[in-house]
């Protein structure tokens, strides 16, 4: 299942033209510190998001609660900016509240018209901006050519075209209970007691116990790479691994997975070379440092307007 990859480089056009009609009285889906997140935000982040993709109706709970905790963060960063003066002047936003006019005023649609017509407030409007403005000036400031080439050398095996030969057994979790996963989690940490102590070998265990096609061979996946096909908790972890060495239990949507490196094969890429990958997570990494940064100190109220996840996982909440 794909992540819902936060937009945090939109137009501030491409991200008010893309609205659905929100409800009469603005639903709240969470509040941070206070400040609301509407529903309709969830929903216009998720459309831009997924554009014109379906989704199951059984998988759109998980990328509302993801989109949602993506949106949270958001908002952390945002007052953090603020309450830092790093974040955007009102005279930036009112100059893109300028500009945007300038832009309709050949059309001649008024500000309030435009509004109106994709169906967001002028507030809501400002907020965007404030994000927008705020993100890309702290970008500009810590995504530099020595931070990427220092993320490269830190985790040189995930962007330099490494691969590995893995093998996984699954303990398969249905639906989203918070309890299958904790029993499924004990499951997985008793087996690879049983595995690191020597009282059964991996490729034992994956054929008694994992419910993965990949059992009868022993777990064997064959190699990946660090950012396909696996899903990115799951790849994550393997590559964090020395070879012969056994995972943790890792939770994703599929189930609770314990994890093993078979064989490693080096790659040469350049951090020159892996420039592209290397901006989006050095991207990735200061959103959720910045967050993470906030959220002990931050009050996180959620509604029940939506599906939210429980604190520190990607496990519904009930």
């Amino acid at each position: 299942m794909a992540v819902i990859g936060l937009c945090v480089c939109c137009s501030l056009v491409d991200v008010i033209g893309r609205t659905q009609e929100p409800p009469a009285e603005p639903a709240i889906a969470a509040t941070v510190n206070g400040v609301p997140i509407l529903v309709s935000e969830v929903e216009r982040e998720m459309q831009i998001a997924l554009g014109s993709r379906e989704i199951d109706a059984t998988a759109k709970p998980y990328f509302q609660a993801k989109t949602l905790a993506q949106l949270i963060d958001r908002e952390l960063i945002v007052q953090w900016l603020r309450a830092t003066s790093r974040g955007a002047s009102a005279a930036e936003i009112d100059l893109e509240v300028s500009r945007l006019e300038q832009r309709l005023q050949p059309r001649d649609i008024t500000l309030a018209a435009y509004l109106a017509s994709r169906q967001i407030t002028e507030a809501e409007m400002r907020r965007l901006l404030e994000w927008q403005i705020g993100w890309r000036k702290f970008l500009a400031r810590y995504l530099t050519d020595a931070n990427l080439e220092k993320h490269f050398d830190e985790h040189r095996r995930e962007f330099d075209g490494t691969r590995i030969r893995v093998a996984h057994i699954l303990f398969k979790v249905e639906g989203k209970d918070a309890a299958a996963v904790e029993q499924a989690v004990k499951q997985a940490t008793e087996l690879r007691e049983s595995i690191v102590s020597g009282t059964t070998t991996f490729e034992e265990a994956a054929k008694l116990h994992s419910t993965a096609p990949t059992s009868a061979k022993g777990g064997d996946i064959g190699f990946i790479e660090r950012h396909k096909p696996m899903h990115e908790a799951f790849s994550r972890v393997a590559f964090a691994l020395n070879k012969t060495e056994v995972s943790l239990p890792v939770v994703t949507p599929f189930g609770v997975h314990l994890i093993r490196c078979h064989e490693i094969e080096p790659g040469q890429r350049t951090w020159q070379e892996a420039r592209d990958e290397l901006t989006t997570a050095v991207t990735l990494y200061l959103f959720n440092w910045a967050a993470e940064k906030e959220r002990p100190k931050a009050e996180i109220r959620y509604t029940k307007a939506l599906p939210h996840f429980v604190t520190g996982s990607e496990v519904l909440a009930e």
